[in-house]
């Protein structure tokens, strides 16, 4: 290395000399190395003044390396500058590197912290909206239960037989609606006090039921409309003590999905009426699938009651009303069967007196014979 020293100085000279014996002046000779210059240059950058912040160590060495660069140059050695200063721009580029990646981790963390925050905001709002929804369904049925009690102006006779002869029916439906009604707050009444409650009523639904049977004129249309509405509030009531986890409307799509069955709405829940079920007194081949579908819905939804109504389409005699009483046990057996839970399945005869077309339309009265099978909300 001393050698080499020597000879760049004599080379040096020589150009003085040279300069000094031309006619014109000439420059000092600088001595430098590419590397050197391009190391400083990376120094000085906008990328290594950025990596000062994000990955000082790193921009530390390489400036170390560089200061190396410079001492060898100064030295006069240009393999070692040259070698010094490549590894000062390889440090450079390696802390640009870490500068970038220090910056997308503090991006990506920034991304992930306001995400959270997003998240937990939006299951806020969720849990909100579920809570409104709720106290508005519960609005709504206080409201409809206020709405049917309501006292009705006494009203009396009819002006003819016809007129008459229209409330007596009407005032059966309300009273089957109200014995309809009281027996799903049965089936959802969770303490012994909602179901002495649910008596009471019951009891008052049977009076009226007996005058319609022994005195029907004057139709005692506005009992029946009481009971029904003071039903009602029972299941209302009933509801509000007990605890569900399936809602009517997750039931409905879930019945609507399986294709076939029509499921509706009513106050009770959700409603299936099924037709042509039976042969003699038991399920036809032909409908016990069918029968057996719901029965798995009630057992993939436990917390719900199950009410069969079985309806006629023409006034029952009593073979007829025994015939529907053993309507009921098969459907309800083979609900069982297919896994509803005992006890959580009641059956009612309504026989006409809920019907869905008009009775005296001789051409389509015949519709109102069914099995409604009604899935009792909580």
């Amino acid at each position: 290395m001393r050698r080499a020293t020597k000879g760049a100085s004599l080379g040096g000279w020589i150009v003085l000399l040279a300069c000094a014996g031309a006619s014109m002046g000439c420059a000092a000779p600088m001595l430098s190395v590419p590397r050197v210059s391009d190391a400083d240059a990376a120094k000085e950058s906008p990328q290594t003044r950025e990596a000062v912040s994000l990955a000082p160590q790193a921009v530390a060495r390489a400036d170390e390396q560089r200061e190396l660069a410079k001492k060898a140059l100064k030295e006069g050695d240009d393999t070692a500058a040259t070698l010094f200063a490549d590894r000062a721009i390889a440090a450079y580029e390696h802390a640009f590197v870490l500068a970038r990646l220090a910056r997308a981790i503090h991006a990506r963390d920034e991304a992930e912290s306001a995400l959270a925050i997003a998240s937990a905001r939006a299951r806020e709002l969720a849990a909100s909206r579920a809570q409104v929804e709720a106290e508005g369904e519960e609005l709504e049925k206080r409201l409809a239960v206020a709405r049917d009690a309501q006292p009705l102006v006494a009203v009396g006779a009819a002006g003819d037989g016809k007129r008459e002869g229209a409330r007596v029916v009407a005032a059966r439906a309300l009273t089957m609606e109200a014995r309809l009604l009281c027996g799903s707050a049965r089936l959802v009444a969770s303490d012994d006090a909602t179901l002495k409650a649910i008596a009471d009523v019951e009891k008052d639904v049977a009076g009226v039921e007996s005058q319609l049977e022994t005195r029907p004129h004057p139709a005692p249309i506005d009992a029946a409309a009481r009971v029904r509405a003071r039903c009602l509030d029972r299941l209302t009531a009933a509801r509000r003590t007990s605890q569900g986890a399936t809602d009517g409307d997750t039931l409905l799509a879930e019945l609507s999905a399986s294709g076939g069955l029509d499921p509706a709405r009513d106050e009770r829940g959700v409603v299936v009426t099924l037709r042509d079920l039976f042969d003699g007194a038991g399920l036809a081949a032909s409908a016990q699938d069918k029968v057996a579908e719901l029965g798995r819905v009630a057992a993939a939804h436990p917390d719900l009651g199950v009410q069969v109504v079985v309806n006629d389409a023409a006034p029952p005699t009593k073979a007829d009303e025994a015939l529907d009483a053993k309507h009921a046990d098969a459907v309800v057996t083979a609900l069982v069967r297919a896994g509803a839970t005992v006890g959580h399945v009641k059956s009612e005869l309504a026989g006409v007196r809920a019907p869905v077309v008009d009775p005296g339309d001789a051409a389509h009265r015949g519709r109102n014979a069914r099995v409604d099978v009604v899935f009792v909300t909580r």
